[in-house]
């Protein structure tokens, strides 16, 4: 899981590159990030080096605020699946507590039942 500030910068190399190697200022990134971010010319290189690092994006070179970069599948697959919405998984997991609970509440009425009929044929 990237944080938000590698991701911003990975969402940047997808769009601009298109799979060839891209020449990117330092300040092409820090402006695609979202306003209430604070990133500064280290912490995009740093995220850089960690996508490099870890096979997302492959760099030619990175010279004083000037980064020579290409994404690569993984990087490109990684943004793909990143945007899929999980309000799915939240519904899901609704649903099977509320079969989880009724099941629970309808065996324990069953189990009771069932002694009660026993206990009464036996006195």
């Amino acid at each position: 899981m990237l944080d938000k500030l590698t991701q911003c910068v990975l969402n940047k190399i997808n769009a601009d590159s298109d799979g060839s190697y891209k020449v990117m200022e330092t300040e092409d990134f820090i402006s695609a990030m979202p306003a209430k971010s604070c990133a500064d010319e280290t912490g995009v290189a740093n995220a850089i080096r960690y996508l490099y690092e870890r096979g997302y994006v492959d760099l030619k070179y990175a010279e004083s605020g000037t980064f020579c970069v290409c994404s690569l599948p993984k990087g490109r697959q990684y943004a793909e699946t990143a945007r899929l919405p999980e309000n799915g998984s939240v519904y899901r997991k609704r649903t099977l507590f509320a079969i989880a609970f009724s099941g629970g509440l309808f065996g324990s009425l069953l189990g009771g039942v069932i002694v009660g009929i026993i206990f009464t044929l036996l006195i």
